[in-house]
């Protein structure tokens, strides 16, 4: 009979030392999973960003090939004007005015030394 006690002492040891293990791996398993979860955020973020890009560049692609973009081009940058429009070319005024506030020089007051002497001895 005691020969079974200590057979199952030595099974429940085991048994126990076992499911130390386990829970050890577990913990390591859960503590990836937790950062692989992250990474699939960040990644997920990331990819949506750079979807936006994607579609925001696949507009201004369109919009560049599109005949408005040309004429938007010629009007503004090269200064093209169409037949029949009547150009207006803005020159600048002959007289400007200055905006600068003008620098006057500090003055300086000079003392005599007798009148700081004087001031020194008799002032207020």
């Amino acid at each position: 009979m005691k020969k079974l006690f200590k057979d199952k002492r030595i099974i429940v040891v085991i048994l126990v030392i076992i499911a130390v293990f386990l829970l050890i791996d577990f913990n390591q398993r859960m503590v990836l999973l937790t950062r692989l979860r992250g990474q699939e955020k960040q990644l997920t973020e990331r990819y949506a960003a750079l979807e936006d890009t994607r579609e925001a560049l696949e507009t201004q692609i369109a919009f560049a090939n599109s005949d408005e973009a040309v004429e938007q081009w010629a009007r503004e940058e090269a200064s093209m004007i169409r037949e029949g429009d009547i150009p207006i070319i803005i020159l600048p005024s002959s007289d400007t005015i200055s905006t600068e506030p003008l620098i006057q020089p500090p003055t300086v007051d000079e003392v005599q030394r007798w009148q700081i002497w004087l001031e020194l001895f008799f002032g207020q």
